[in-house]
């Protein structure tokens, strides 16, 4: 079983600049020409995809969000301590609602 798609361009491919200097976006490796330096210019452009902008703007949501410290505490110590309870029904509701999510429909 592949995990990742064969037609899909690597990393390194995508990143390789082409003789205009700009960042192939997919296709093969491209291949200095010939007398060309490997390194890059101060012109290099570099073409980014629509998925890392939405990961920047994940990441920028995450970092500001915060979390209840003393309720964290207090679930460690109902679980060390044998009187956590844990509903099935609501974990099974979320769960197949975050599958129906995740599928593109709506629980």
């Amino acid at each position: 079983m592949k995990i990742t798609r064969t037609t899909e361009a690597t990393r390194a491919e995508r990143t390789q600049p082409t003789a205009g200097g700009a960042a192939r976006s997919s296709g093969a490796a491209a291949k200095p020409a010939a007398g060309a330096s490997t390194s890059a210019s101060a012109s290099a452009s570099v073409q980014l995809s629509d998925m890392s902008t939405r990961l920047s703007q994940l990441e920028s949501q995450f970092s500001q969000s915060s979390f209840d410290a003393g309720k964290v505490t207090e679930v460690r110590n109902a679980i060390s301590e044998g009187r956590y309870q844990v509903d099935a029904g609501a974990v099974a509701d979320k769960l197949l609602a975050s599958a129906a999510q995740l599928a593109g429909r709506k629980a």
